[in-house]
């Protein structure tokens, strides 16, 4: 990394610092817009850029190309809710108090109010904020996007919707579940991406001074699989489970290319940080048609604590900033996200508890090592903890998200030799197996007495 991009990113923020410690708020030019495209149930190897053949996501492969590709991207938790819990607030999903998934029903409660998310954090320092696409952390009162930082929401609240009618109807009767901030809205036989991307577009156009926070979330590829006819015909060669699941992605595709253009169409491109990532690994649910995600050559799926289930893709891209057409190996998760945007505005936490996950600001810049000496997980009676080469993890998922049972209960993986967690080492190690077992203690001893942090 050259003199010249170290000092445009740290040098203004050396000044942001001074004003917002001063009280004074930091002059626009000087922050970063974010966008951050999150997908829900996208494999770890469905990208063009993550070695995937059969897809077609050029406009992502593009953002890859123009920034940095993490190969070792941890999801905070298996599951949706608690994934999105920690991208927004930095805190593992136990710290956020969502640790599983929230109720995708009217009037029910989610991310506890007194949570803070990114979006409260930026707006003292200029933001103007938007959500769009998926919510599912609540509909409650305290609990919605308007309720948690964001000046403005169009979307959904539940965990999905049928991509054209717009109705949530796992195992209830239909509700219809899309809307402008509170209110209600018809849109009936639009396409939802059609929707998100026109939503973002005019967000992006009404603040194209800046600064804003802009928070994409994508119903795809979660079930219900549907794409419009135009972009499912591309893939009509491939299997028709398959085929539906690539033509969500080009859609997705298509949605993130529109909005990298008009970014650039504003001569805005160099001032956003763009992030793209999914929420975990793809599911194996015969309501999402089965195992047709590709976790590349990774154990588990969605809800499992095995690697398929946690590892995912993460690009981050900002011209001029973050050095083009690199990948970093580093340890990171989806908590990190916030510190890191935080850090990019200028701001600072305002307590040492404010954050669990770790700004990435050195890795991204500088390929610096990893801020995290290990992670760890708790989800549904599974307990992970990844440290250096080794992973350690306790009542697993398989692949058809079924509880492991006898000896490889207790598994213990050497992921430098064996990425796909195909042979059990913990009877070969069991130093390691105590030593993994009391990081993970540590831990979650520190998420249960960790303090909740209020709006200060």
């Amino acid at each position: 990394m050259n003199d010249r991009i170290l000092s445009a990113l740290f040098v203004p923020l050396l000044a942001i610092g001074a004003n917002v410690a001063r009280g004074a708020e930091p002059p626009a030019a000087d922050r970063p817009n974010v966008v951050v495209f999150f997908t829900d149930d996208q494999g770890y190897g469905d990208l063009g850029c993550q070695g995937s053949t059969d897809l077609s996501t050029p406009n992502i492969d593009r953002m890859a190309a123009e920034g940095v590709r993490f190969t070792s991207w941890y999801s905070a938790a298996p599951v949706c809710s608690a994934s999105r819990a920690a991208m927004l607030t930095g805190r593992s999903p136990q710290g956020a108090g969502v640790p599983g998934n929230v109720s995708s029903y009217p009037g029910r409660p989610g991310m506890p109010p007194e949570q803070v998310t990114i979006a409260e954090r930026l707006k003292p320092l200029g933001y103007a904020t938007a959500a769009v696409g998926k919510w599912h952390l609540g509909s409650a009162p305290g609990a919605t996007p308007n309720d948690q930082g964001f000046d403005r929401f169009f979307g959904f609240y539940a965990g999905c919707v049928d991509n054209f009618s717009h109705t949530f109807y796992w195992d209830a009767p239909h509700v219809h579940d899309l809307r402008r901030d509170d209110q209600e809205v018809h849109e009936d036989g639009t396409y939802l991406t059609d929707i998100v991307t026109r939503e973002a577009l005019r967000f992006v156009d009404e603040n194209r001074a800046g600064p804003f926070f802009l928070y994409v979330a994508y119903n795809l590829p979660h079930y219900p699989l549907q794409a419009p006819q135009r972009i499912l015909k591309r893939f009509a060669h491939l299997p028709p489970s398959r085929a539906k699941y690539a033509a969500t992605l080009a859609a997705v595709d298509e949605s993130v290319g529109d909005v990298l253009a008009r970014l650039d169409e504003h001569k805005i491109s160099d001032r956003t940080l763009v992030v793209f990532l999914s929420d975990h690994g793809a599911t194996a649910e015969a309501r999402g048609d089965g195992p047709i995600g590709d976790n590349g050559p990774f154990r588990g799926r969605k809800f499992s604590l095995f690697e398929g289930g946690l590892r995912v893709p993460c690009i981050v891209r900002r011209p001029g900033v973050v050095p083009a057409g690199q990948t970093r190996d580093q340890l990171a998760c989806t908590s990190d996200l916030a510190p890191t945007f935080l850090a990019a505005a200028g701001g600072t936490p305002d307590s040492p508890t404010a954050f669990e996950g770790k700004d990435l600001t050195e890795v991204l810049l500088r390929d610096a090592p990893s801020p995290h000496a290990s992670l760890a997980w708790s989800s549904a009676g599974q307990d992970a903890v990844r440290e250096g080469r080794w992973k350690l993890v306790r009542n697993g998922r398989d692949d058809q998200n079924r509880p492991v049972v006898g000896p490889d209960a207790l598994f213990l993986a050497d992921l430098e030799a064996d990425p796909g967690e195909t042979r059990n080492l913990a009877a070969d190690h069991p130093e390691v197996v105590e030593r993994l077992s009391g990081l993970h203690a540590e831990w979650a001893k520190s998420v249960a007495e960790t303090p909740t942090p209020g709006p200060g």
